[in-house]
């Protein structure tokens, strides 16, 4: 006898002899006909749901296609939860923030279940956005909103998907005041309070060169030229490794370390660090009465050193490079180098009016051509 499913409309549980089966029940947009059938090696409610939501729109889009003489699409209809499972079994393939993938695509596969990516538009993208800005950061939603139009851009790539992108530059909710950044002074005293002499060298040179901190754990001796003054960012997070200058502070500090192993910064053993090195910081800034931002931590130290660079006269461009970002959008988010002080300074520097001639307009006077 067959059940209906309590989670997903349309589906039925039939128990029979062999097993479970399922079902699927619904009106054929195009025919007004009631179609009810067994779906053979279905699995699962989800399973089922799924494909009903397919011959559903498949069906609304051959009426559409007949009405409007619109050509059928080559591709095949993708339900979205599919094409983003296979595009976080590619990025645990080719990405070192695969776990990151994961965590925002929960959000989307249980917004956009059984929904076919063909079927997607930008409205339901709004909805999507305006709703989750109401539980989480308006920067947490734009994150989720770039990985979905990552997976609509490898889908198109992949030959999956035919048409536009409905996600891409939605990613735009304005974000609040960025967090502002450590002062010299703050460095030091957070530096003060750790022990480790390896994890104080660490963050010293995090704040000289303004490497990621994953960038720093893997740093190898063979990717440093210490005569030349260079050091290869390696496997960085926008996976393009680059040969950059060390200041001489940097240099300094990778200079004084012991060669335990293939890692500049390792334990006693040789190995890297991998863990404890966000609670270390935190734990000293606590110490030392300095108030981080919530969940920054380590990565304030890459906001510092952007802002001093900046400040100490360097060009958007040149942080860039030096930085290793993809281009200049993420320096000048990071960057609050140019504070209402300094912009007041360079107000002030620039070239004055003669005082003389103007105090005589403003009275009223007339000065000849000569005089101007």
């Amino acid at each position: 006898m067959a059940k209906k499913s309590k989670k997903h409309r349309g589906v039925y549980i039939v128990e029979g002899k062999t097993g479970i089966s399922y079902g699927i029940d619904y009106i054929h947009p195009q025919t007004n006909q009631r179609v009810r059938k067994i779906l053979k090696n279905v699995t699962s409610e989800e399973q089922a749901a799924g494909i009903r939501a397919i011959e559903i729109a498949d069906a609304k889009r051959n009426v559409l296609n007949a009405a409007y003489n619109i050509k059928e699409s080559k591709s095949k209809p993708v339900l979205l939860e599919d094409m983003v499972e296979a595009y976080l079994k590619w990025s645990r393939e080719n990405k070192d923030s695969w776990r990151t993938d994961e965590h925002r695509a929960k959000p989307l596969k249980k917004a956009f279940k059984s929904k076919l990516m063909s079927d997607i538009n930008s409205w339901m993208v709004e909805k999507y956005k305006a709703a989750r800005a109401k539980q989480v950061q308006k920067a947490t939603v734009n994150k989720e909103l770039i990985f979905a139009s990552q997976v609509f851009q490898k889908a198109a790539e992949w030959g999956k998907l035919e048409g536009v992108n409905p996600f891409l530059n939605r990613f735009k909710i304005k974000k609040g005041k960025k967090p502002g950044s450590l002062t010299p002074d703050q460095v030091e005293a957070i530096i003060s309070k750790v022990d480790h002499p390896v994890k104080r060298d660490m963050i010293q040179f995090a704040y000289h060169q303004g490497w990621r901190i994953s960038e720093i754990r893997k740093l190898k001796w063979d990717d440093v030229d210490l005569e030349r003054g260079l050091a290869w960012i390696v496997d960085p997070k926008n996976s393009e490794s680059v040969e950059v200058p060390l200041g001489q502070d940097a240099l300094e500090v990778v200079a004084r370390q012991e060669r335990r192993g293939e890692y500049v910064f390792c334990h006693l053993n040789g190995n890297p660090y991998k863990t404890n090195l966000q609670d270390c910081f935190k734990n000293a800034a606590k110490r030392a009465g300095v108030k981080l931002p919530p969940r920054k931590k380590w990565h304030m130290l890459r906001r510092t050193w952007a802002s001093e660079f900046l400040s100490a006269g360097g060009h958007v461009e040149d942080l860039r490079v030096q930085g290793n970002w993809k281009d200049t959008s993420m320096p000048l988010w990071y960057a609050e180098a140019q504070g209402i002080e300094a912009r007041r300074g360079v107000l002030d520097r620039m070239p004055k009016l003669n005082g003389r001639k103007m105090a005589e307009i403003q009275e009223g006077g007339e000065l000849s051509v000569e005089a101007i």
